[in-house]
C-alpha cells in the first residue's frame, strides 16, 4: 500500500472513530463524506487486484502451471549472497536494498506475472509496492518468504 494510501486509511479510521465517539448514525453523514469513504474504500480493493500474497503452496501451484510459460517470472530479491545460498529454480536475482533497484526493476516487462520473494517477506512486500508504483499488474508476494517455503518442505537450488 502507497505512503498517500495509509495516510488516507489512517485518516478515515480517525474520521470514523470520531464518528462513533459521538454516537453518530451514519444516515446524518454529510453526503461528501460518505463519497470520500466510498473512494478510499474502492482504491483499497483496487490495490489488491495488483499485489496477492500467496502463501507457499500457492506459490508451488502457480510455479507448476507456469512453468513453461513465459509470461512467468520468478524474482528474488534477496542479495547475491543470499541468492547463492540457495533459490527457487528458475528465479532471477535482483536486490532490493541495491541502489538501482527500482532502475533494474523498470528494465523487466511490466506485463508479465511476477512471484516475488525475499528471505521472510518484508523486503519482497516492499519490492511489490515499487513495482505496482512503476506500473506492474501482476504480482505475487510469496508469503513468509523462502524461509517459509523451506520450513513447507519446498525445494531450492543451492549454488555454494
Amino acid at each position: 500500500m502507497g505512503k498517500k494510501l495509509k495516510f488516507e486509511v489512517l485518516l478515515l479510521k480517525k474520521y470514523l472513530k470520531q464518528i462513533s465517539m459521538k454516537s453518530i448514525r451514519v444516515q446524518y453523514l454529510n453526503p461528501i463524506y460518505f463519497v470520500v469513504i466510498m473512494l478510499v474504500f474502492a482504491k483499497c480493493a483496487g490495490d489488491n487486484k495488483t499485489i496477492k500474497v500467496v502463501n507457499p503452496a500457492e506459490a508451488a501451484k502457480l510455479i507448476f502451471e507456469n512453468s513453461n510459460n513465459p509470461q512467468f517470472v520468478i524474482l528474488d530479491v534477496r542479495t547475491p549472497e543470499e541468492f547463492v545460498s540457495g533459490h527457487l529454480a528458475g528465479a532471477i536475482n535482483i536486490d532490493y536494498k541495491a541502489d538501482e533497484f527500482e532502475a533494474n526493476i523498470n528494465k523487466l516487462d511490466k506485463k508479465k506475472t511476477y512471484l516475488v520473494y525475499c528471505r521472510t517477506g518484508h523486503r519482497s512486500a516492499g519490492a511489490a509496492d515499487i513495482m505496482k508504483d512503476n506500473g506492474f499488474k501482476s504480482i505475487k508476494n510469496l508469503e513468509g518468504g523462502i524461509v517459509k517455503w523451506i520450513n513447507e518442505n519446498n525445494p531450492v537450488i543451492n549454488e555454494n
